[in-house]
């Protein structure tokens, strides 16, 4: 099994070291779904043994966490689960999200990403890794620059155009040794209304493909994005079956869930998938 690994960009130095790795735990609870041990969340997280048993012991206490003291294994308790349930009439329906995200990671056995917009970044907020021999593994949280990422340029199309091209403005200043212009980045955006979708190769890893598509807003007006990542081999004879497979199933969730749904993909433009290689 070979298993090439997204970097995210690194983290401000001011990130509480004890806070990251808290909420790495809960990720890390809810990619793999079952009760862990202290060396399983070390191994997985790289982090010493001795800082991760403190760490759970800690959450235990708290009462975030149970301990099964006969088998000497961790599992989050119910007062997680209590904790984020307001959010999600704030935002969007989210078990209904992560129910698309499981069909569409069976239907492909590619990595499934679901991104929103963090200040001038797209931020990876579940992540659902990839199934197929060869993949990508891509943690939660992983921050991408939006003009320079597949996700990024999904998320500022969908925001109204002076705010955009500030982001952009922002990008090229804080990253020069990118290539293109701010024309070259909003003409792409353009694209992408008018397609309904991203598709790029290697725009943020050599060898790695992403489609992405965005999802209405919730009532809070938070732009959201769903992609399917997988190594350019792998993608090479499916970017057109996928990229139908990603558009009826975010029609469906979108039928579910008693929303409207602009038809974005134009037959003319079903042509033009193969050419989407990153500027």
């Amino acid at each position: 099994m070979n298993a090439n690994v997204l970097k995210s960009e690194l983290p401000s130095a001011a990130t509480v070291k004890s806070a990251t790795r808290v909420l790495e735990i809960f990720e890390y609870f809810d990619e793999v779904r079952r009760p862990v041990t202290i060396q399983d969340v070390a191994q997985a997280l790289s982090y010493p043994h001795s800082s991760t048993a403190a760490l759970l012991k800690s959450l235990v206490s708290l009462g975030y966490l149970e301990h099964d003291d006969r088998v000497k294994t961790f599992f989050p308790s119910i007062r997680i689960s209590l904790l984020g349930n307001w959010v999600e009439a704030e935002a969007l329906p989210i078990r209904n999200v992560q129910r698309l995200m499981r069909r569409l990671s069976a239907d492909t056995g590619c990595t499934i990403i679901l991104a929103t917009r963090l200040g001038a970044y797209a931020q990876y907020v579940k992540v659902i890794q990839g199934t197929s021999p060869i993949r990508f593994h891509v943690k939660p949280s992983t921050r991408r620059m939006l003009a320079f990422s597949t996700m990024g340029r999904v998320l500022l199309s969908e925001l109204p155009l002076p705010e955009a091209r500030r982001l952009i403005q922002d990008a090229l200043a804080a990253m020069p040794e990118r290539r293109g212009s701010m024309q070259e980045i909003e003409d792409e955006l353009q694209r992408i209304r008018k397609r309904g979708f991203a598709l790029y190769s290697d725009l943020v890893t050599p060898g790695a493909t992403m489609l992405a598509m965005p999802i209405p807003m919730g009532s809070a007006g938070r732009p959201v994005a769903i992609g399917i990542a997988a190594p350019n081999e792998y993608f090479r004879n499916r970017k057109q079956p996928f990229t139908e497979l990603l558009k009826n199933a975010i029609a469906e969730h979108i039928s579910q869930n008693g929303r409207g749904f602009k038809e974005t993909l134009a037959d003319e433009d079903q042509l033009e998938i193969d050419d989407d290689i990153a500027p």
